[in-house]
């Protein structure tokens, strides 16, 4: 009677061994969501900085790269321009560095076109 118990116990061991291989361990479970999360943390940190540097970029420009115009104009159509936002024949001249002469044809001829 006793060699059946201890050959019972023996074969209970060897099962619950193999059980024991076989089980999830939850730890490594937790484990690994917990490094799952530390990395998708990282990547969106990762993303933030990287937004951030841009907006910080785009704060620091100069005056002059917000009001740089995104269309070049032709030195007619700029001569209209400032015609338009009420300067003289002659502050026109100066400013566009042509004589006065040109400007006031230029002038006269984007006043006919524009009548048209």
């Amino acid at each position: 009677m006793m060699e059946y118990t201890i050959f019972a116990l023996i074969g209970f061991s060897i099962i619950l061994l193999f059980v024991s291989f076989f089980r999830k361990d939850r730890v490594k479970e937790i484990e690994e969501q917990l490094d799952q999360l530390t990395l998708s943390t990282m990547q969106e940190i990762y993303q933030i900085k990287k937004r951030l540097k841009a907006l910080e970029e785009e704060l620091l420009m100069s005056e002059e790269d917000w009001i740089k115009p995104t269309h070049t104009y032709s030195k007619q159509e700029k001569i209209f321009l400032l015609y338009k936002q009420g300067l003289s024949n002659e502050q026109i001249a100066r400013q566009i560095g042509l004589p006065i002469e040109e400007v006031n044809m230029i002038i006269q001829r984007m006043m006919a076109r524009n009548e048209k």
